[in-house]
């Protein structure tokens, strides 16, 4: 049987991270990709075709829609993550070993707008009561945010008037979900910078292809395509069965969603301890948003430059817009809104995004859908995580993803870290 030091399931953020810090410890990493390409709840969509990374085992193009050299064949839109900072040290540090740190792109200072029940684009700050604020703040300001979720601590902290009619929707776009329950002890958690990046930045290729840009040349082996369908445990740490074979390995991380997880742990053959931890990743809330990713002629819509479009989360069909003008491409314009899931079918998600964008459907160039599957954790996920991180201590085996510490991309990583560490020192 094939054996390997250490294998990763999913190659995402958080697998490709993990992946890098061991092979860098000079343990023998396998990272197992049950799709085509690299990225998870990453997807940068290119008009001029995808490729899948490289690594020991190299890849191709998959077919491109306009062919390269046509105008647009170097333009990309985000359809999932989009935003990365510069306190994401652990995914900045993996970039700085490939030698890619110079190939970061900055992303233009440009705001979000909210959309108004009329249509019209209205400021942030026209929304907030400065004057509730002020007599909230000194009683909400001292408070724990342990054990408290959004709607507790920030209504508190700046009013529940404030809340519902500017950071509830601003939290929901960010999280692509009703964001009340969500625990505050997970949002803007203080992180030290990389003062040698960007503050915010892009890549090449958009942030997939920083991602592709960790495989490229790395010392540890990605196989593509290939989806794991039962884990064993063994003498010497695990058996991970594949549609092309078994492979023994000492260590096992899964960088996968938690439900895929789950089941992955609740097949693992006579092993009680594991079968209790998969019941406890199954009842994990997930949830999902459909993203539409629009493409325009540059001088097409009258919107100005933005970052991005905040919904009225109580009434509208989608949670947010995000755009491509933080990285300006000299032709076309990207939208990609992030739709409430089951509400509205492809020719109504169209229309509605045209009139937000003030053109019309016949107006886009390119579409392109998507569908984003997240986590929607609530105020007791931080403690039923910590319950599950102390049955893992001395356990060869890792969860790291974007349910066990945050949703964001620097949480991933650093959650791929601090794993990663834990396993080295075993």
């Amino acid at each position: 049987m094939e054996t390997v030091d250490c294998i990763v399931v999913g190659a995402g953020v958080s697998g490709l991270v993990a992946a890098a810090r061991m092979a860098r410890a000079g343990r023998g990493v396998l990272v197992l990709e049950a799709s085509s390409r690299v990225g998870g709840c990453i997807h940068s969509w290119r008009l001029g075709g995808e490729k899948k990374g490289g690594g020991k085992n190299g890849g191709e193009a998959k077919s491109a829609e306009i062919k390269p050299g046509m105008p647009g064949a170097d333009f990309w839109l985000e359809l999932g993550g989009h935003t990365a900072y510069n306190s994401y040290s652990q995914l900045l540090e993996a970039l700085q070993e490939r030698g890619r740190l110079d190939d970061l792109l900055p992303r233009a200072k440009v705001g979000y707008r909210f959309v108004g029940a009329d249509g019209k684009l209205q400021s942030p700050l026209k929304l907030l009561n400065f004057l509730e604020a002020a007599l909230a703040f000194p009683f909400g300001v001292g408070k724990a945010k342990p054990g408290r979720n959004l709607a507790e601590w920030f209504g508190g902290l700046l009013g529940r008037g404030n809340y519902r009619r500017l950071l509830a929707p601003a939290f929901s776009a960010v999280l692509s979900q009703s964001a009340d329950a969500f625990p505050a002890e997970w949002l803007f958690r203080r992180k030290p910078r990389m003062q040698a990046a960007p503050r915010k930045y892009s890549f090449p290729g958009g942030l997939q292809g920083l991602l592709e840009a960790l495989v490229e040349g790395a010392a540890f082996e990605l196989r593509y395509d290939t989806g794991v369908n039962a884990l064993a445990r063994t003498p010497g740490g695990f058996e991970v069965r594949t549609s092309a074979g078994a492979i023994a390995c000492r260590q096992l991380i899964l960088a996968v969603p938690v439900d895929a997880a789950a089941e992955l742990l609740s097949i693992t053959q006579d092993d009680s301890a594991l079968s209790s931890l998969a019941r406890d990743l199954q009842s994990f809330p997930m949830s999902s948003s459909e993203a539409l990713g629009v493409v325009l002629a540059a001088g097409k819509s009258p919107l100005p430059a933005l970052a991005g479009l905040i919904a009225d989360s109580s009434r509208d069909d989608f949670w947010s817009v995000v755009t491509r003008d933080p990285v300006p491409h000299d032709t076309l314009r990207g939208f990609t809104f992030h739709f409430r899931p089951g509400r509205l079918n492809l020719d109504t998600k169209l229309a509605r995004a045209a009139a937000v964008l003030g053109v019309t459907p016949a107006d886009f160039l390119h579409v392109r859908e998507a569908l984003n599957r997240l986590p929607a954790p609530s105020v007791e996920h931080p403690r039923r995580v910590a319950a599950i991180d102390a049955r893992l201590a001395l356990e060869p085996l890792a969860l790291v993803g974007n349910y066990l510490n945050g949703l964001a991309i620097g949480d991933c990583a650093e959650r791929a870290a601090r794993e990663t560490d834990r396993l080295l020192a075993l």
